[in-house]
């Protein structure tokens, strides 16, 4: 009998030490791989599109980086109940958005994720919906994301509406239409 609890407690001890170094090894894989903040450039879009105007040039332009500035200054910290955004970085890809976050769940467990979004025009704000969520490519549910809504705070008025919205390579063009009451 002495021996049979020996072995059982060794086998106790080999499989904690398994399991530990399991849970070691997935927390280690699924760490950030780069610092992320979520620092931004504030931007008036508003002024920038009073600008255009005033050139008479009826496009707006936002480069990726001012993309990327409204976004951070428009998003949650609070992704979901027990997950806080540390940081973030995005990237343009036409009509597409992916989006690096560095996470930590229950103030403990840092995390690397990527979201890829869809760019979507509703007027007056850009919609980013949800298309996919990986964990170091482990599909997680995209129930898990929501959609993300960027208010623009453009200029309209009856002399000026935006015409159209494309999704660029790396920029975001912002057509108007401009009526001349003459």
């Amino acid at each position: 009998m002495g021996k049979f609890i020996k072995r059982l407690f060794i086998t106790l001890i080999v499989l904690l030490l398994i399991a530990g170094g399991a849970a070691w090894w997935f927390l280690s894989y699924i760490k950030p791989d780069k610092p992320l903040d979520l620092n931004y450039n504030p931007i008036d879009v508003r002024q920038k599109a009073v600008d255009m105007v005033k050139s008479f040039k009826p496009e707006l332009v936002l480069s990726e980086a001012e993309v990327n500035d409204l976004i951070k200054k428009h998003i949650d910290r609070d992704v979901a109940e027990h997950v806080r955004l540390d940081g973030a970085q995005f990237q343009l890809q036409g009509d597409r958005l992916v989006a690096d976050l560095n996470i930590t769940y229950r103030d403990r467990i840092p995390a690397q994720i990527q979201a890829e979004y869809r760019l979507e025009w509703q007027n007056p704000n850009l919609a980013l919906r949800p298309q996919s969520l990986k964990l170091k490519g482990i599909e997680l549910p995209l129930s898990m994301l929501e959609t993300i809504v960027i208010p623009l705070d453009l200029p309209t008025s009856d002399l000026v509406s935006v015409d159209n919205v494309k999704f660029e390579e790396k920029q975001v063009k912002v057509l108007f239409d401009i009526k001349l009451p003459f």
